[in-house]
C-alpha cells in the first residue's frame, strides 16, 4: 500500500519495492520520498540523472545490494543495507580476475550512507586463504557533500575510496579483515574523518596498508582542510599516512591545513603517523604504541609547516619513547 504524508508544499510518499520493481519505483520517485526495499537481493541497481531536493531515502535495512552504481545524481540517503561485490570477471588484458566494487558513485552530490555494511569475500569465516579480501567497498569520484557514517567494512582490499571530493564526512565506521587501506582520500577538500577504527588487517601479496591515507596529485589543488580525529588503528597496518612524491620532477603538491588529533595508533610497523610537505597543519594529542614483537618502533614522522604538540610515542622495539611538549 502507498502511504502518503504531507510536508511543505508537496506530498512526500513512502513506497515499497521488490528486486524486480525497485528500478521503476526509484525512477518515479519525487523529492522527499522514501522507498522501502523488501528483503532480497538487488543486483546492478543504477541511479542516473536524478536530482532530489529534499533528498529521497532508500531504506535498505532488509536488502542486499550488489554492484550499486550512481552517476550524475544528487539528494539520496541510504539507510542500512548490505552491499556486496558483483560477480567476478576475468580481465584478459591484465590476465587476472576483477572482483569489482560494491558501490561506485561518480559526479554525485548530497549523498549519505547511514549504517551500511560493505562485505567482501575475505573474512576469516567466509573465504579460503587464496581469496582473502577481494574487491573494493565504496568508490566515490568527482562529487560533493558525501557522508558515510556508522558503517561496517569487512573482507575487502580497501573500504572507502574518495577522489576529487568537495565536502565529505567518514565517521564511526569499522574496518576489519582488510587487505590494504581502510580509508583513502585524494585530491579532496573540506572533510572530516572521525571515530573510525581499523583492526585485523592482513596483507596477502605486497600491500602497504594504511588505516587512513590521504594523497595529493599535480592534476588538482593540494588536498586541504581536513580534520582527522579520534580514529584508532591496531595491528599490521600503518596508521595515518600522508606521503608526498616527486615524479619526473613534478611534485604532488603536499597538503594544506590538515588537523590530526586525538588518534590512538597501536601497530607493528614504523609509520604511526606520517605527513610530508604540509603547510599550516597541526598534529596534536595523538598516542602511538608499538605492538609486542614488532621489529621497529611505531613513530610520528612529519615534515613541513606543522604545529606538533601533546603527542606521546611509547617505547617499543628496543627504542625509547618520545613525548612532545603540551599543547
Amino acid at each position: 500500500m502507498l502511504a502518503v504524508t504531507f510536508g511543505g508544499s508537496a506530498a512526500a510518499r513512502t513506497q515499497s519495492a521488490r528486486p524486480e520493481t525497485a528500478a521503476a519505483v526509484i525512477a518515479l520517485s519525487r523529492d522527499g520520498d522514501t522507498v522501502v526495499l523488501a528483503a532480497g537481493s538487488y543486483a546492478g541497481l543504477r541511479l542516473r540523472g536524478r536530482y532530489f531536493d529534499p533528498p529521497i531515502t532508500i531504506d535498505a535495512r532488509k536488502a542486499t545490494l550488489t554492484g550499486l552504481m550512481m552517476n550524475d545524481a544528487s539528494g539520496v540517503v541510504f539507510k542500512g543495507g548490505e552491499f556486496r561485490l558483483p560477480p567476478p570477471r576475468y580481465d584478459e588484458r591484465r590476465s587476472m580476475t576483477d572482483y569489482g566494487t560494491a558501490a561506485r558513485l561518480q559526479r554525485v552530490h548530497r549523498v549519505r550512507f547511514e549504517a551500511p555494511r560493505f562485505i567482501g569475500p575475505g573474512t576469516e569465516a567466509e573465504a579460503p586463504e587464496p581469496r582473502f579480501a577481494e574487491g573494493f567497498g565504496l568508490i566515490v569520484d568527482q562529487s560533493s557533500d558525501v557522508d558515510v557514517t556508522d558503517g561496517e567494512f569487512r573482507g575487502l582490499v580497501a573500504g572507502v575510496m574518495m577522489r576529487r571530493i568537495e565536502g565529505f564526512k567518514v565517521a564511526r565506521n569499522t574496518f576489519r579483515y582488510m587487505r590494504s587501506d581502510g580509508i583513502q582520500v585524494s585530491e579532496s577538500h573540506h572533510g572530516s574523518i572521525e571515530d573510525n577504527s581499523c583492526r585485523l588487517t592482513r596483507i596477502r601479496d605486497n600491500e602497504h596498508p594504511d588505516c587512513i591515507q590521504l594523497w595529493s596529485f599535480p592534476s588538482s589543488p593540494p588536498t586541504a582542510d581536513i580534520l582527522i580525529r579520534r580514529n584508532s588503528a591496531e595491528g599490521y597496518t600503518q596508521g595515518i599516512g600522508m606521503f608526498n612524491h616527486v615524479r619526473y620532477g613534478v611534485d604532488d603538491g603536499g597538503f594544506d591545513r590538515i588537523i590530526i588529533e586525538e588518534n590512538d595508533i597501536a601497530i607493528s610497523v614504523p609509520q604511526g603517523i606520517a605527513m610530508n610537505a604540509a603547510r599550516a597543519s597541526i598534529v596534536r594529542n595523538n598516542r602511538v604504541r608499538t605492538l609486542s614483537g614488532a621489529q621497529h618502533r611505531a613513530s610520528i614522522n612529519i615534515q613541513g609547516d606543522i604545529l606538533r604538540c601533546g603527542n606521546v610515542v611509547q617505547p617499543g622495539a628496543g627504542k625509547p619513547g618520545v613525548k612532545d611538549k603540551p599543547c
